[in-house]
């Protein structure tokens, strides 16, 4: 018998050997490391891919790959325990689907939705190693940000695939498609990078006929965003000229004459207050004296990943809109007629007021109305606003004429204003506003995405923006006509929106038919109108699948009867942007249905998603809330300063105050409440920095048949020691 075995393993180690070295297996070799450096060209996804079959959607196993190190791994199966080193790396892996199998993240991975649940491997700088291999991952996604760190955690016989520098959007298409192979998702992954493509595209069109503005992204201490940068393409597509650009590569340091002297006429910030423009040299520039700057979501900007593409590049085109230069001429008909002044108009109270010439001078007495003047790029005109309205940028400017409750009459006559513009929520000072002799403009309450556009309208043609107006409301339809085909063929989820103390969004709110729109079924909505306040034991029977939070954390899902529904025990929620949910105006829809609807795709009971927005639910657009960002390359590191903001409810029927872990202000007049909402922190990194890739994915005849051998040796040896 031991005869045998010795002829028998003979015969398959030679075999092996020749397998090995290619001889009759027709393996291709594996290609050498491509270190790609700032200017190299990056092999294309249709040169660097596996072979897989025609539509590119199925993932077999096992698979060989070389990484960015030039290292080669193999994955026997598909993992179902990985672990990330970069934020960028889990945001990509929510978009496609796969967070459940995720173990371990780094901190600035916090803003997606159910990272509480994951193992926080972070260190004071990258990752713990320790934390990682307490994770038992069978995969470690390690970003370019993370290459110091490599080496390290495959001492600890980790599988580590290191990905390549992400300097563009066909570097980040190539790194999506790659994770979905490694992981087994390879159709979420052509969807996701489909979407981001078509989302390029359309902000592309958008921008063409504008004029481009000069921009720059300091990250403090004179770093700043250069060429061969993610956020560099980031700015361009988003129709801006990076006046680093040409200062060289990467991240460099800026003498202060230098940043004089490109003399940037927008700045790019992460910081709501936007403090950078009142340090020098940005102060001096014309960005700077004209306090033009834009402040994007530190998450999404600073991470190279698909939805940091589609989130990024809409909101910086956006702001390049509101700046260009305004058309003078012709202004359009709207259904309250031309942009012509004197006007005569009345109110949801009865009330006609007449208004001479276009007004000049508006305060807003809550922040819904605030929103839709800045949508309508006529913040210029705005002299005062509340509290509430803070997260819109240039408030900082305006005069705050909160009150403890409401406004202050004061506060509003102080700001001479030319027009009151006030809401339903408002109701209550309308009368002691005209006292004051002031022109005051009651807008009824908002329950629908049409009431909305009606008084879009209203205010582009009360302030003499009707054409922005008409575009406004044109965006929004065409949003939520978007939002409702994508929803179509869903199953529709239960779900409830919760205030606090039982109280909910139920029929007859604008929150109603934001959740219908985002294709869920608001189980509170045969429980009344408005915001009532349920019993736990309607709550219990409605058993919602799906809880909306704004706090991050959804401590509510621990309170009862939440707790014990279908969403508190599955710990399903998704967490909405509570200015964007809480204020009836035209990007709340925008933002609130697709961060909705994103959700709802994430949960439909299929094995692979049926297309790339599936994260945005789990991880809201957090743009409005306290940020720390930390943008991390191979030669620098830098941070950027702290933000918070509150926003409120503006809702139009007897709304009672509460929310979920939130502050709130409750008007006693029967009509509405304003709940205030304050979100929470979060931080975030960037993973771009220079390296490469390449790979094969075949796997070696000579590696299957010593494999057999190992077996057949084992098995001979089994027997033999039995006998």
């Amino acid at each position: 018998m031991h005869g045998l075995r010795a002829v028998v393993l003979a015969i398959l180690v030679l075999t092996a050997f020749l397998g090995a070295t290619g001889v009759g297996a027709g393996a291709p070799p594996v290609e050498g490391d491509q270190d790609v450096q700032p200017g190299d060209n990056v092999l294309s996804a249709d040169s660097n891919y596996p072979a897989q079959t025609t539509n590119s959607t199925t993932c077999d196993f096992p698979i060989n790959v070389t990484d960015a190190t030039g290292t080669t791994i193999t994955l026997d199966e598909r993992p179902d325990r990985i672990t990330t080193t970069n934020p960028s790396a889990a945001q990509t892996l929510w978009e496609l689907g796969a967070q459940d199998r995720v173990v371990g993240v780094t901190q600035f991975a916090e803003y997606l939705n159910g990272t509480e649940n994951k193992t926080d491997v972070s260190a004071e700088f990258g990752v713990s190693v320790e934390k990682v291999v307490g994770t038992d991952p069978d995969l470690v996604l390690a970003p370019n940000a993370s290459a110091v760190q490599v080496e390290d955690l495959r001492a600890q016989n980790l599988t580590v695939y290191h990905f390549p520098a992400a300097t563009d959007v066909d570097d980040i298409a190539t790194k999506t498609q790659r994770t979905g192979r490694l992981i087994g998702n390879c159709e979420a992954a052509t969807d996701v990078n489909t979407e981001m493509n078509e989302s390029v595209d359309n902000v592309i069109d958008k921008t063409a006929d504008y004029n481009r503005i000069d921009a720059l992204y300091p990250l403090g201490g004179g770093y700043v965003a250069a060429d061969e940068t993610f956020i560099n393409e980031i700015m361009q597509i988003g129709g801006t000229n990076n006046v680093a650009a040409s200062e060289g590569d990467g991240y460099p340091q800026l003498s202060d004459e230098v940043i004089l002297e490109a003399d940037p006429e927008l700045i790019l910030v992460t910081d709501p207050e936007a403090s950078i423009l009142d340090e020098e040299p940005y102060a001096s520039t014309s960005a700077g004296t004209d306090n033009q700057y834009v402040v994007m979501n530190n998450s999404y900007l600073n991470q190279p990943a698909p939805r940091s593409v589609i989130e990024s590049t809409e909101t910086l085109a956006t702001a390049v809109e509101k700046l260009q230069p305004e058309d003078t001429e012709e202004e359009p008909e709207n259904e309250s007629g031309t942009c012509t002044f004197p006007l005569t108009v009345t109110d949801a109270t009865g009330t006609t007021i007449t208004l001479d010439e276009r007004p000049d001078r508006i305060t807003t007495t809550n922040p819904s109305a605030a929103q839709t003047l800045w949508e309508l790029g006529a913040q210029d005109q705005v002299v005062g606003v509340t509290q509430f309205a803070g997260y819109l940028n240039g408030t900082d400017n305006k005069t705050d004429v909160s009150a403890e409750f409401g406004v202050n009459i004061e506060r509003v006559v102080s700001t001479n204003p030319d027009l009151v513009l006030a809401p339903n929520a408002s109701a209550n000072q309308v009368e002691d506003l005209r006292a004051q002799n002031l022109t005051v403009y009651h807008f009824p309450a908002a329950t629908d995405v049409d009431d909305i556009a009606v008084k879009t309208h209203r205010t582009g043609r009360l302030t003499g923006n009707c054409e922005a107006a008409t575009n406004v409301t044109t965006e929004m339809n065409e949003s939520v006509d978007a939002v409702t085909n994508q929803t179509a063929d869903l199953d529709r989820i239960d779900a409830l929106y919760p205030l606090g103390d039982g109280y909910v969004a139920a029929d007859e709110t604008f929150i109603n038919e934001i959740m219908e729109i985002g294709g869920t079924n608001n189980v509170a909505a045969s429980e009344g109108d408005g915001y009532p306040q349920l019993s736990q034991e309607v709550i219990l029977q409605a058993n919602p699948e799906l809880i909306l939070v704004t706090d991050p954390e959804a401590p509510i899902l621990d309170e009862e009867p939440y707790a014990s529904t279908t969403a508190g025990t599955a710990d399903q929620y998704v967490v909405m942007n509570n200015s964007y949910l809480n204020q009836p105006a035209p990007r709340s829809v925008i933002e609130s249905t697709e961060t909705l609807a994103a959700a709802v795709e994430t949960f439909q009971p299929t094995t692979y998603p049926s297309s790339g927005s599936g994260s945005s639910s789990s991880s809201a657009e957090n743009g409005d809330q306290t940020a720390v960002n930390e943008t991390e390359s191979d030669t620098n590191e830098t941070t950027s300063t702290e933000n918070e903001t509150v926003s409120v409810v503006d809702e139009d029927t007897n709304a009672t105050a509460g929310s979920t872990g939130e502050n709130n202000d409750e008007n006693e007049d029967g009509t509405e409440s304003d709940r205030t909402n304050t979100e929470t922190g979060q931080e975030s990194e960037s993973d771009d920095a220079p390296a490469g890739e390449t790979n094969t994915e075949v796997p070696g005849f000579g590696m299957v048949t010593a494999i057999v051998a190992v077996l057949v040796f084992t098995r001979l040896g089994l027997s033999s020691d039995s006998d």
